[in-house]
């Protein structure tokens, strides 16, 4: 109960803390043709997550090979939305700390992971953290996504009868998403930023990798964050059959097209994704008892869904 304490109070006080004096520190994002918000709102307001996060390792002893990389990516994150750095030294940073991590995480030893897939992993970790944070666009979908996506590991570690430091980590990291989403939702008076969106992506896919226990877990995990990796993936096949340029910044994620496009409220379009998340948490969760079919099966039937959803919105908006 304490941790969760903790994890609530860092990630409201954060949230409150940006939101009052973000403006002061010249930390405000200012809208643009991208934007799905028309007044300047202080960004910045997942440093309250980072203190959960680093709070609650240092009390579970969590390994320093996941934290203090996650808090170091975090940190420049955090300077990051308050000065401009090059997507390229971006990157480069996302997948130094993504090394450091697995690094240190082949070293501990037992995993079930071999050697071979070490780049892999950097480039999957590296990954979800862009990810995460290209998906961090509209009021609430960043914090009610981390929450659910640890919620999920919870669920799966208390069934799996993992390590109990995990456990208590990820709903603790739940309820420290919980306290920053009372100043983001149903209308945002701080965004999180990129100081919490990397850090959950990173988190999040580091997490992973530290409890697959077999080849199975990894597929069953990944999809935690299903919605988020549909969505980035569709819209990234959508813009090639286009002929776009995947450097190019855009607002053609499904998520931004309900809410700029279509109208839709924002905390509405967070919430759906969360139901879809959890759902097909669970639905893997109960699929990893009967094996690879029904793990593939569940995602078959999600992204048979997802693409219905897409082909519908795309429709809506002549971007077929």
């Amino acid at each position: 109960m304490t941790l969760l304490v903790l994890g609530f109070l860092s990630g409201s006080l954060g949230a409150w803390g940006i939101m009052k004096y973000g403006g002061m520190i010249g930390i405000n994002d200012i809208p643009s043709s991208r934007s799905s918000h028309s007044n300047e709102i202080p960004k910045g307001g997942g440093v309250g997550i980072l203190t959960a996060f680093i709070l609650i390792s240092l009390l579970l002893s969590v390994p320093l090979y996941l934290w203090i990389p996650g808090s170091v990516l975090s940190v420049v994150s955090f300077w990051g939305d308050r000065f401009e750095i090059h997507p390229l030294i971006r990157l480069l940073i996302q997948f130094i700390c993504a090394s450091i991590f697995l690094w240190g995480f082949f070293r501990a030893g037992q995993t079930v992971f071999s050697g071979l897939l070490f780049l892999p992993l950097s480039i999957f970790i590296a990954g979800t953290s862009n990810f995460y944070n290209f998906m961090d666009g509209i009021d609430g979908i960043a914090g009610i996504t981390g929450c659910s996506a640890f919620f999920l590991f919870w669920i799966f570690m208390g069934l799996n009868e993992m390590n109990g430091v995990y456990g208590m980590f990820s709903i603790a990291m739940a309820a420290s998403c919980i306290g920053f989403l009372l100043f983001n939702t149903p209308r945002a008076r701080v965004f999180m930023g990129d100081v919490g969106s990397i850090l959950l992506g990173f988190t999040f896919s580091s997490m992973m990798v530290s409890i697959t226990v077999q080849p199975l877990d990894f597929f069953i995990l990944t999809g935690f964050l299903l919605p988020f990796y549909f969505d980035e993936i569709f819209t990234m096949l959508l813009r090639i059959k286009n002929r776009e340029s995947l450097l190019k910044p855009h607002r053609k994620h499904i998520y931004q097209l309900l809410a700029n496009e279509l109208g839709l409220e924002h905390w509405k379009i967070s919430a759906g994704y969360a139901v879809l998340q959890i759902l097909a948490g669970l639905a893997l969760i109960t699929a990893g008892t009967r094996g690879y079919p029904a793990v593939f099966t569940v995602y078959g039937l999600f992204c048979t869904l997802f693409l219905f959803i897409a082909l519908h919105v795309w429709k809506k908006v002549n971007l077929q």
